[in-house]
């Protein structure tokens, strides 16, 4: 008697295209050795599909675990064609759900047509537990519900840096390696061409900031001269009164000194300090007439490469050294050496036409976000 295993191999292996989860891809993979041997084979799109069918309950936070997943195939589509970033910036305007729907469209041939395998799916969930946990605690720890319970006098000097933070650390986690998975091949670039014009070698600040405005949303954020906001996405009206508080999560972490202080102790493993931490002064406090300790620039642009490296570079901060893969030590030592050949900072583009703050043309996170939520201090020729 026919059964389903009578089947060719051929019409066995599209099954996966019908299923409705990947949990019914696991299901049927363990019910007999062909069937095992033949989904093996299912095309990483299918499976990426099955797991956005799949979320919240296996890839959570969701959309931004499933995004993680595939940001680095995403940025390595867009980046160095004009047409494909620009089709990017719209999808960042959709904010993570439209996201992730760009990610998923299969009526766009021009598409980024990205995917995951069941391989990469048990190292992401593996990286979980060694990587994106520790650091979501970190995080916590500096801004989250363990940081605001440090101290019985947390606002009479029991904290460095007391604040009124709201964060969901899991997600401000998740946000800060979607950043450095899409847009870290441009780092790359310009350490490995510093001399040339930012456009062949780095994103753009304009993309970037779109990342940052539109899926790194905050209630705060209104247009101002130089800087837009559209009413789009997380910025639709309707939606605008769910908006959190994520950009000034996210600007209180990458300025505070723990996390300063964490990479330091991260850059020391590679190599001697190119300048000591502490001698960093706030760049959006120093009114240019202050002196700068030799060399802090390289200390910023070291740690923000090293930030920026996506989810394997956030080893650095949450494994010891001797659990640290080989493969991204040595990265760090080749880019610590990078910079300390450079022999002046990398240029700077000047963000608002009454703002003028001042953004490193490489990667700048902490530069980006404050630009991007700056109406809530002033100084933006808006007049809240």
């Amino acid at each position: 008697m026919a059964t389903l295993l009578s089947l060719p191999t051929e019409l066995l292996s599209l099954i996966p295209q019908h299923l409705n989860n990947i949990e019914s891809l696991t299901s049927a993979s363990s019910t007999c050795r062909r069937l095992h041997s033949v989904f093996s084979t299912t095309h990483p799109r299918t499976i990426f599909r099955l797991a956005a069918a799949s979320a919240p309950t296996f890839f959570s936070p969701h959309p931004h675990f499933l995004l993680m997943s595939v940001a680095r195939q995403l940025g390595d589509w867009a980046f160095g064609n004009a047409e494909n970033v620009a089709r990017l910036q719209r999808a960042f305007q959709g904010g993570v759900d439209g996201l992730l729907e760009f990610c998923l469209d299969n009526d766009d041939p021009a598409g980024p047509r990205v995917g995951i395998t069941m391989e990469e799916i048990r190292r992401l969930h593996l990286a979980r537990f060694e990587i994106l946990n520790p650091l979501a605690d970190k995080i916590d720890k500096m801004a989250g519900m363990q940081w605001y319970q440090s101290a019985d006098d947390f606002w009479d000097g029991g904290v460095s840096e007391p604040n009124t933070v709201q964060v969901d650390v899991n997600r401000a986690t998740l946000q800060l390696v979607i950043y450095g998975e899409l847009f870290g091949r441009g780092m790359e670039g310009f350490l490995m061409n510093p001399e040339l014009d930012a456009g062949p070698v780095a994103w753009d600040l304009e993309t970037r900031l779109d990342y940052i405005k539109y899926c790194i949303p905050d209630w705060v954020c209104t247009s101002y001269p130089g800087v837009e906001f559209l009413p789009v996405g997380p910025y639709a009206p309707e939606r605008r009164v769910e908006l959190p508080a994520d950009q000034f999560a996210m600007r209180h972490i990458l300025r505070c000194r723990r996390w300063r202080r964490m990479w330091a102790e991260a850059m020391e493993m590679v190599g001697p300090p190119l300048a000591h931490w502490e001698d960093e002064m706030d760049m959006w406090d120093w009114d240019g007439e202050q002196e700068v300790e030799p060399w802090v620039w390289k200390l910023r642009l070291f740690r923000n490469a090293l930030q920026t490296r996506g989810l394997e570079g956030m080893q650095m901060v949450t494994l010891p050294k001797e659990k640290i893969k080989p493969e991204v030590l040595e990265a760090a030592r080749v880019i610590r050496g990078q910079i300390e050949r450079l022999e002046k900072p990398p240029e700077e583009d000047i963000v608002g036409d009454v703002l003028k703050a001042k953004v490193s043309k490489p990667l700048d996170p902490a530069g980006e976000v404050h630009v991007c939520m700056a109406t809530y201090w002033g100084g933006t020729g808006v007049i809240r």
